[in-house]
């Protein structure tokens, strides 16, 4: 475009100066006729029809000294039929002069206009390009942020690490703007003793993040009564500003985008406060916003899904109690504390007496039905810092730490058994029900989890065989079987 319009100002300025270097021309023709004879020079008359000039029979060299001779005069020979008479006269005249005058300052003014629309042209083409080449910019940079957070989805890792690098995504592409996610409850979170949502808000202060979560737990913890705080989100988004301006950071407005998991139910909420004005652009900060609650979804459903996929391979389908695997990790780790504090703690090994008879008259779903009451009883009988696990069909496994003394254990054991012999309906049947018991001490009847499990394993089956509802300890037992092995040898001798 540029060089169009210097291309056309250089021609207009060629053309102004044709004009004032040209020369004035002034012309007439007129017709060669035959002089009569004896002339000698050319002579000029005027006819009806125009003008004649006469020329005799002459060389050419008396016609070039009569065309030198003509001061101020061209002749021009269209020989032998016609000759033109051509005066050349000065182009100054003031006229001319005038109209020169006028043109130059038009042209340069048509230039200065051309100039100044083409820069305003250059100027917005190059606006929408920077403009274009930032939105891109950004775009490109939310697409990385956001394999970055599906990356860590798929890797398994906790949500408030994904929403952490996508909240602080969302500023970078909402400029002037913080941003805040609330996670529906894990069932892991507390304040004040009840279940709280989980916030995640990298730029806001630890005071504040503990007055929002409070005010958000109220709207997503189902305690019956919490549709009654905030009628609408806009009444939300003003209970958190109020919040942020107490402790000094002041935000003029927000939003809210609620994210549903696939199940339909509420999996967070994507809030974002201003600290100006709402963003010029709103169509991107609205595409921002939804595309980020899409993940805040993501998240949520992949994470719950990864959960329960970790606690059915660790907990039993039926008693939803800690299987086999599980328990032997727990026993680990009571171990090692036991170990560290000096401490002593007990095993005990629990078997149903007549699960078999039960299980054979009335069928399997009343059998699982009777495993399940009893995980049930047994689960309430022992302290929740404790573990309880279903190791086998009928057979389960209780860690009690703290358990410094046999007394102690037996105690327990005899709690475990009170709980079993509790008449249970079954099939419009009373059944009863009973448990032995084997227990083994840490670390006087074994220093691995190995050894443990096989002194109380075999504790319980001595139990089992001196009757229903009996509790015998692998250490004292064995002392006895082995006092009574030495009597009888010695009676024999």
């Amino acid at each position: 475009m540029l060089r169009r319009v210097l291309r056309r100002l250089a021609a207009l300025l060629v053309l102004v100066c044709a004009l004032t270097g040209c020369s004035q021309i002034q012309g007439r023709s007129f017709v060669l006729v035959p002089a009569q004879a004896g002339g000698t020079l050319p002579k000029l008359s005027r006819t009806r029809s125009g003008s004649q000039f006469e020329v005799p029979r002459v060389s050419p060299l008396a016609l070039n000294q009569i065309r030198s001779s003509a001061s101020g005069v061209a002749l021009r020979f269209d020989f032998p039929q016609s000759l033109s008479l051509i005066q050349v006269g000065p182009w100054r005249d003031a006229r001319k002069i005038t109209w020169i005058l006028l043109l130059i300052p038009v042209v340069a003014s048509t230039a200065s206009l051309w100039a100044f629309l083409l820069r305003r042209q250059v100027d917005a083409k190059t606006g929408e390009s920077q403009s274009s080449v930032e939105t891109n910019t950004k775009a490109q940079q939310f697409d990385v942020a956001r394999n970055e957070v599906l990356e860590a989805i798929v890797r398994n890792a906790p949500p408030p690490e994904s929403m952490e690098r996508l909240a602080l995504a969302v500023e970078e592409q909402i400029e002037g703007s913080l941003c805040a996610i609330a996670m529906a409850p894990d069932g892991k979170s507390f304040l004040n003793g009840k279940p709280s949502a989980v916030l995640i808000a990298p730029n806001f202060s630890d005071d504040l993040q503990l007055e929002m979560l409070t005010t958000l737990s109220s709207v997503m913890v189902n305690t019956g009564n919490n549709t009654e705080n905030f009628r609408s989100d806009t009444e939300l988004i003003a209970a958190l500003i109020t919040a942020a301006n107490r402790t000094g950071l002041n935000l003029s407005d927000g939003e809210v985008v609620i994210g549903f998991s696939g199940s339909g139910e509420l999996a967070g909420l994507l809030i974002v406060f201003f600290k100006d004005n709402p963003p010029l652009d709103a169509e991107n900060a609205t595409r921002v916003l939804q595309s980020a609650s899409r993940l805040v979804s993501l998240a949520r459903d992949h994470w719950h899904m990864h959960e329960r996929l970790v606690f059915d391979a660790r907990h039993d389908c039926l008693t939803g109690l800690p299987n086999r695997m599980l328990a032997e990790d727990r026993l680990e780790q009571a171990m090692a504390r036991a170990q560290r504090r000096k401490q002593l703690f007990a095993v005990l090994c629990i078997d149903l007496d007549g699960f078999k008879a039960v299980n054979d008259s009335l069928g399997h779903q009343a059998g699982d039905e009777l495993l399940c009451i009893a995980a049930t009883r047994l689960r309430a009988r022992i302290r929740q810092s404790d573990t309880l696990a279903r190791i086998g069909g009928d057979e389960f496994l209780a860690v009690v730490e703290d358990c410094s003394t046999d007394s102690a254990a037996r105690l327990v054991g005899e709690s475990l058994i009170s709980a079993l012999q509790e008449p249970i309906m079954l099939e419009s049947k009373t059944i009863s029900l009973s448990g032995s018991i084997g227990i083994a001490m840490y670390p006087t009847d074994g220093k691995h989890a190995t050894e443990l499990k096989r002194n109380a394993d075999q504790a319980m089956y001595r139990a089992k065989a001196s009757g229903r509802g009996q509790i015998c300890f692998w250490s004292g037992d064995a002392a006895a079987t082995r006092q009574k092995a030495m009597e009888r040898s010695s009676s024999t001798a």
